[in-house]
């Protein structure tokens, strides 16, 4: 209990702005914990000139509550609005003040390492010097800087004077006067009031007197007056007055004006707060308003699939038991502290809100009401906890996007008192808090997003526009995140086509409940970002953490984008049956029904329709009844994307039904961050008769597996020729050829780039950054030779020179051919490498088998090692490597990830038409089967024991052990093995 009454109060702290503390020292006032100070007096530092002085906060570690995140070694300057001190000159002269601010090593990948303000003044004697952050080469997208400051220094350089003297550095809200208000957004009815308070503060040494005023522009229709409007402040008071905001009774539902208030101290410095009142539009309008709940209610009515919706949704509603609080750990990040509820429970608020919305029926809406109650408590639920979930912030932003939204469906079902309310708008407020403080950094990204989105729908529904307005138009907002997120060819630039869609339903849905408030999201076109990268994080700024590469690529082909834009870039291609091939972090995905009938709802794009019309299920929601007959002629043409990088060729063989055609992509374009993978002139797809050979995430070992990006990422898991057995540096690259014709089709693509080992381990995990890779690959199951001289865990080693790369790939009627150029100044392995299952035989003039290798290679820096039971053939003359893929009853496809490929077979023969003499591998892929385990084992002999030992057990986490056991008689092995549902263990030999 204690507990939770710590974090309530900390809510409180956190989430009002009643504090009277103006102002706060940068360490002690008596320079006691400065560095660099030659001599003080009575508080007065005195300094030599073009000395640097410097303060540490003292040593703490990072630390969370829930979602909110605490710097380590540092103080969060955020809530300040710049810093101050007085500086003496003894002589009448002109200085420069050189100031910088540093966040801790640790923080350094998402924060501005070091930030600096240079300002000149002139003078002689006492001379207050404030310097706003606004003077600092901060971006505002990297506001979040300030949260984690842990050093600050301080150069002053006097053209005339040998020492200078300085007292009270100390961060302030204001060079004279704060201005604050908890809130500074609201809505009423027209006709009616709204009330704002304000708290004025004087910062500065001097009483002051303060006028306060709202300018006007002249078209103002709201009367906005302050009172008192002049006030009298002491040295460090503060005091509250309020404004008052009349609206007309002739605005209609969402007009609204903002309101700016300017203080005027004593006749000279100014401050000013923002204010945005609007006209309430009623609930429920977020994903419907009213009108269109009861034309969905009519679909029901009138359509056999849309009564089917609804009998799913009742179902759910019906099922649906408001949860009690968790009362475990959460699986992951136990550091954040206690969570609420599983992150479904939201999704299941948000069913039974609208079973309630289309049935009218109160106990539906009940028990979302119980649900909400449980969420805003105040000292069980988020205001204790600033936890929902159990998983992670993305998640987190997931569920207040559902709450929200399944408020506004209950709002007016009459069981919520004003309690309930007020409650619920604090949590919401807090939830908005939090998301404030965690995306105030530059980074753009589908989390951002979605805890943006999050905070959209929270400030949307309490219907404080000065909120969604930040959600909107801060630095980093959620407009932001579109112009900066989506490239001019219509693709998000994470470049994998599950992100694509659900960025593109994110938008949509907001656009949507935008639209009752005279916003247009939905056909408005906005100026596209120019700028290579798409995020501010200094991690992201430049190429190299783990290989990575974060910029976007490709000419910008126009100087805006619009929604619809991500909706029509992936109809060419798509094929017949809806599927799509995977880019990056991916497996194929199957496109119909929804989410286009969102975009048809929107847009009535004919190819829309024929994307639905694939399916076989319909959206109760935003499903259109008549859809026109429409055969697309997409799914049968050639296409490409630059930016994503992306080129789709299709045989055009005449008479020939679609399904029988070939289509086959290489891959060139934009990395895509975290989820990028190494594979620039990748054979990324090939399909025929509704059946694929590969995608990038056919073996898959999750996010979490130290072979995500020691493997599933790396080049050598890829069909592409490939330097070394090494991973090939992300570089922009390009498509130099592109012809469609009736006979063939044709395209080459290039790249030029150095190779490296793949980062030593994968990438270092933020809850695992003590840990080395060796216990790591022991905690998942998957030991591994460890070398006594390791690179850094993550480290990628042994770069070679750039190697020139080109793949050109011609689309005949019945195969397709791919010849591979590599130019480089020293001498290289090359492998020409294809990912296949189902091997059946070779051919060739000759053919000879020269090894067996239990590894492609052993090297335990590199990826091959991964590549396992390697048969080495030789041969002479043309190569014709056989192989059978099969779908459907005994066909062996349990370790791999291809769920759209029909049931059946899928012959593919590979043939190496040059050189004539060769030297082919055939391997095993590596399948993800789950059977790594941690074993522990011990060997007795006669009782006595030999040896204790453990590994994380799986194909490559064999351990060999010698021992003497002459003259012994009994032998006894035990093991113990961690939990884990398949409990296969092999024992090899013993030899004397």
């Amino acid at each position: 209990m204690k507990m939770k009454q710590v974090l309530l109060f900390c809510a409180l702290v956190l989430g009002g702005v009643l504090s009277a503390q103006l102002k706060t020292s940068v360490g002690k006032k008596d320079f006691s914990d400065w560095l660099g100070v030659q001599e003080v007096k009575n508080n007065i530092g005195i300094i030599e000139s073009g000395d640097v002085i410097s303060f540490h906060y003292p040593e703490k570690k990072a630390s969370s509550i829930g979602y909110r995140d605490f710097y380590a070694n540092a103080k969060d300057w955020s809530k300040y609005a710049g810093l101050a001190f007085n500086i003496f000159q003894k002589k009448e002269s002109s200085a420069e003040i050189e100031i910088k601010f540093m966040v801790a090593k640790e923080s350094m990948r998402k924060l501005q390492g070091e930030t600096m303000a240079r300002i000149p003044i002139k003078g002689k004697g006492w001379q207050r010097v404030f310097v706003p952050w606004e003077m600092f080469n901060l971006p505002q997208g990297q506001r979040g800087t300030l949260q984690g400051v842990s050093k600050v220094e301080m150069k002053f350089l006097s053209e005339n004077n040998h020492k200078v003297q300085v007292k009270d550095i100390v961060l302030t809200k204001g060079q004279v006067l704060s201005l604050e208000a908890p809130i500074q957004g609201k809505s009423a009815a027209a006709g009616d009031k709204v009330q704002y308070e304000i708290i004025l503060g004087n910062t500065s040494s001097k009483h002051q007197h303060v006028q306060l005023v709202f300018p006007k522009e002249g078209w103002e229709s709201m009367v906005a007056v302050v009172k008192p409007d002049r006030v009298e402040l002491a040295p460090n008071e503060v005091k509250k007055c309020r404004v008052q905001v009349q609206l007309p009774a002739s605005l209609p539902q969402g007009a609204r004006e903002k309101q700016v208030l300017k203080a005027m101290a004593n006749g000279d410095a100014i401050a000013s707060i923002e204010f945005i009142t609007a006209v309430s539009v009623p609930s429920p309008f977020i994903v419907h308003t009213l009108d269109n709940w009861n034309k969905v209610i009519k679909k029901i009515e009138n359509y056999d699939w849309a009564k089917k919706g609804l009998a799913e949704y009742v179902n759910k509603a019906e099922k649906w038991q408001v949860p009690d609080y968790a009362t475990k750990d959460a699986a992951i990040d136990v550091f954040r502290g206690p969570y609420l509820f599983h992150s479904n429970e939201a999704g299941n608020m948000m069913n039974c809100a609208i079973a309630y919305r289309l049935t009218g029926k109160k106990e539906y809406a009940q028990k979302c009401v119980e649900f909400l109650r449980k969420l805003s408590d105040e000292e069980k639920g988020y205001p204790a906890t600033y936890r929902v979930n159990q998983n992670n912030f993305v998640k987190e932003g997931g569920v207040f996007q559902d709450v929200a939204r399944a408020y506004d469906m209950v709002k007016d079902c009459g069981l919520l008192t004003d309690e309930d309310h007020r409650l619920i708008e604090q949590t919401f407020r807090l939830y908005i808090e939090t998301a404030m403080l965690g995306n105030d950094d530059g980074g753009i990204n589908n989390w951002d997003l979605s805890e943006l989105a999050g905070a959209f729908y929270c400030a949307l529904v309490i219907q404080d526009w000065n909120l969604v307005d930040w959600t909107l138009n801060s630095p980093s907002g959620i407009y932001r995140q579109f112009t900066q997120g989506v490239m001019s060819d219509g693709w998000w630039y994470e470049c994998a086509v599950g992100y694509n869609l659900w960025c593109s339903t994110m938008f949509s849905e907001i656009a949507i409940a935008l639209r009752p408030w005279g916003e247009d999201f939905i056909d408005v076109k906005k100026p596209i970002g120019t700028t290579p990268y798409y995020s501010l994080l200094p991690e992201r700024m430049k190429p190299g953490l783990y290989g990575m590469n974060f910029n976007k690529w490709g000419t910008i082909t126009k100087n805006n984008v619009g929604i619809k834009d991500m909706w029509d870039a992936a109809i060419p291609f798509l094929d017949y049956r809806g599927v799509i091939f995977a880019v990056n972090d991916a497996k194929e995905d199957l496109v119909v029904g929804e989410p286009y009938e969102l975009a048809y709802y929107l847009y009535r794009d004919p190819e829309y329709a024929a994307v639905i019309q694939r399916g076989t299920t319909r959206n109760l929601l935003y499903g259109v009844p008549e859809l026109p007959p429409v055969k697309s002629e997409k799914i049968k043409q050639s296409a490409y994307a630059d930016n994503m990088g992306i080129v789709q060729l299709r045989s055009q063989t005449k008479n020939r039904e679609q399904r029988e055609q070939i289509q086959a992509v290489l891959h060139y374009g934009t990395f895509g961050g975290y989820h990028g993978h190494f594979d620039r002139t990748n054979f990324l797809s090939m399909m025929r008769y509704g059946r694929s050979f590969y995608n990038p995430e056919m073996y898959w070992y999750g996010y979490k597996s130290y072979l995500y990006k020691f493997l599933v990422q790396t080049s050598v898991n890829k069909n592409m020729v490939v330097v070394d057995q090494k991973m090939q540096e992300p570089r922009e690259s390009f498509r130099t050829l592109y012809y469609t014709g009736d006979m063939m089709q044709a395209t080459a693509v290039e790249t030029k780039a150095r190779w490296s080992n793949p980062p030593y381990g994968g990438m270092v995990y933020g809850d695992k950054k003590d840990m080395t890779f060796a216990y790591k690959a022991w905690e998942e199951g998957r030991s591994l030779q460890v070398p006594e001289d390791i690179p850094d865990y993550g480290e990628l080693t042994d770069f070679s020179e750039p190697v020139l790369q080109r793949r050109l790939m011609i689309m005949m009627d019945d195969y397709v051919v791919l010849a591979d150029y590599l130019q480089a100044e020293q001498e290289h392995t090359y492998d020409w490498l294809f990912q296949i299952k189902g091997f059946k035989q070779l051919l060739a003039h000759k053919v000879e088998c020269i090894k067996h290798d239990k590894q492609m290679s052993q090297d335990p820096l590199g990826s091959a090692q991964f590549i396992t039971d390697c048969s080495w053939y030789s041969t002479q003359g043309s190569a014709r490597a056989q192989f059978e893929m099969c779908w459907g009853v005994n066909c062996d496809n349990e370790g791999a990830r291809m769920p759209y490929s029909e049931d059946g077979p899928l012959k593919i023969d590979v043939i190496t038409a040059w050189p004539q003499q060769n030297k082919i591998m055939i391997g095993t892929a590596p399948e993800s089967f789950g059977v790594n385990k941690q074993l522990w084992y011990d060997i007795k002999a006669d009782g006595k024991t030999l040896l204790n030992d453990s590994t994380g057990a799986w194909v490559l986490g064999s351990k060999n052990i010698s021992l003497d056991i002459e003259g012994k008689n009994e032998l006894v092995l035990s093991t113990r093995l961690g939990n884990k549902p398949k409990t296969i263990l092999f024992f090899g030999a013993m030899q004397n």
